[in-house]
Formats: C-alpha cells, sequence, structure tokens
C-alpha cells in the first residue's frame, strides 16, 4: 500500500494520527493526489473505534476556509461517530450470525430430545402391543388442549413431550399382565398402578426443562383424590398432569384393548362429562369435548404426521 498512497493517507495509517490537517504547500508538493479546485488544506481522520480501524474519512476545506479547535473536535466527533455506527453495524452482523448458530444448535437439540423421547416411548410400547400408538396418540390430544387452554408455549411442548413417554413405568410390568385377556387380580392391579411411581423415578434422573418426572407421577390423580398412586385433590395436581389425565382416559376408552373392544370416542365423551369436576378437571373436560365436536379434531396415525 506504502506506494499507492499519498503521503497524508500514509501517514494517517502508520503514525496512527487520528486527526491531520493537511496543508497544500507544505505536505503536498509532489502529491499525485491533487487538490480540488482552489482548496489549501484537507483533514484526515481515522474512522476507528476500539482499535479497530474501519477506513480514513478525508474532507477538502474551501480556499478561505480554516479550521479552529471548536470545529476540529466537532470533525472528531463526527468521524468518532462513524466508527461506533459502522462497530455496531459489525456487532449486529456477528449477532445475527451467532443466533443462527445457536438456533441452528437448538434445532439440532431439539432433534436428539425428541428422538430420544420416541424411543425411550416406544421401548415401553414393546411390551404392551395393544397400547402401540396409545402414547403417540395422547400427545396429539393433550397437545390440542394444551393449545386450546392458551397455555404458554413451554407449557405445551412440556405436556407434548411428557405425554409421548407417560406410560414408560409399564416396562417393569410382566407381559402376561399387561395382555390379560380378563379382570386382573387385586395384586396385578396393584402392579399396574405401580407403573406411574416407576415412570417418575426412570424419567427424574433426566434433566429436562419441564417437570417431566413429576408430571407422568400424577397422571392418574384424580380431582377428588380418588386416584393413585398419592391420593392428591384438585389444585394439588399439576395442571399438565389433569390435561394427561384426561387425554389419557379418552385415548384409551375409545381404543381397542386386551379385555375389551373399543368403547368409541362418545363413550369417552360421556365419561369424562359425567365426572366433570369429580375425577376430571372442568376446563380440561370442556376443551377437550370441544375440540371433538366442534372443532372436528382427530387422533391422526403417527406416519400421518411425518
Amino acid at each position: 500500500m506504502k506506494g499507492d498512497c499519498p503521503p497524508c493517507i500514509e501517514r494517517a495509517f502508520t503514525q496512527k494520527a487520528s486527526f491531520m490537517v493537511v496543508d497544500k504547500e507544505k505536505d503536498c508538493k509532489d502529491c499525485h493526489f491533487r487538490f480540488e479546485h482552489s482548496s489549501k488544506q484537507r483533514v484526515i481522520m481515522r474512522i476507528e473505534h476500539n482499535d479497530k480501524l474501519f477506513g480514513l474519512l478525508g474532507i477538502i476545506l474551501g480556499p478561505d476556509v480554516y479550521l479552529d479547535k471548536e470545529e476540529k473536535g466537532l470533525l472528531k466527533e463526527v468521524s468518532d461517530d462513524v466508527a461506533f455506527g459502522l462497530y455496531d453495524i459489525e456487532l449486529k452482523e456477528k449477532s445475527k450470525l451467532t443466533k443462527q448458530k445457536l438456533q441452528q444448535s437448538y434445532q439440532k437439540l431439539k432433534k436428539t430430545m425428541n428422538d430420544t423421547i420416541n424411543t425411550i416411548g416406544k421401548i415401553g410400547e414393546t411390551r404392551d402391543p395393544y397400547t402401540a400408538g396409545h402414547q403417540y396418540r395422547v400427545s396429539q390430544l393433550a397437545t390440542a388442549i394444551a393449545k386450546e387452554l392458551n397455555l404458554s408455549s413451554d407449557k405445551i411442548e412440556g405436556i407434548r413431550i411428557t405425554s409421548l413417554v407417560h406410560d414408560i413405568g409399564k416396562i417393569s410390568i410382566p407381559a402376561e399382565i399387561l395382555n390379560k385377556p380378563i379382570k386382573l387380580s387385586e395384586i396385578e392391579w396393584s402392579l399396574i398402578k405401580d407403573h406411574s411411581q416407576t415412570g417418575h423415578d426412570i424419567l427424574e434422573v433426566i434433566d429436562f426443562p419441564w417437570p417431566v418426572a413429576k408430571i407422568v407421577l400424577q397422571h392418574h390423580e384424580r380431582m377428588n383424590g380418588s386416584g393413585y398412586p398419592n391420593n392428591l385433590k384438585g389444585d394439588t395436581i399439576l395442571l399438565e398432569a389433569r390435561v394427561l389425565g384426561v387425554a389419557d382416559v379418552v385415548e384409551a376408552m375409545s381404543s381397542h384393548r386386551p379385555y375389551r373392544p373399543a368403547l368409541g370416542i362418545n363413550k369417552a365423551l360421556e365419561e369424562i362429562e359425567k365426572n366433570k369436576g369429580i375425577l376430571y378437571d372442568p376446563k380440561v373436560v370442556d376443551v377437550c369435548i370441544k375440540l371433538f365436536k366442534e372443532k372436528g379434531f382427530e387422533f391422526k396415525k403417527e406416519e400421518e404426521l411425518h
């Protein structure tokens, strides 16, 4: 660059002079960067912020213009403002790139978590083929209820994720009990009821951003305290668990089980309507019925959602 620049420009680069007034007669006799018109001076300023040089700002002064100290200070402020503006633009561009990278990382992490959740869910279903797809369908309905309740996007996602693994505790129950085509004995039923506690114990070691293990633990609790495992009542049951509980009952009743044929959606809706405020959260029940009767909600097969 040295041979290509006028002496004043070279000085601005090499001497790091932030503000220079260049005199035509003294400094530029042999300069190929000629002065325009009959001007006698030019001002060269470094556009610099935080030791980062963005460029130079040159101002050609009129023939009778001479800068006093205050005017030089004003011009220096202009160059500083330009430098800060360029610095700010650069920061925003870097921030934009950083946000894009963070978003990409988040999407990869989200996909990994979803894949993991789906795998965990399918492991449980291998023990209980009659309920294959149950958790996926429950997740569809629970998510739709959560959205209709205008819950936060974070709570909605927590409900969606939890629904996909809410029966993982059944992995500890013998397959012959899960698939038994006749009424269970009291001992067998007590083993079935252990699945929410087992599911909680499996999931609590995973650091989810939602209370997944706690929701799983409570999804068979009922408003009047008749549920299990801890006989919780009313608002002591997490709202997410109340949503999941209704979705779980509706899907289970409308689907085939080893001990009975599918009862259908209408029977399932009759059940939650009859026990609204007794077993099931009234608001959740109202929204669930509205989804089916007014908004045309239907369960979709897993492959239809991909």
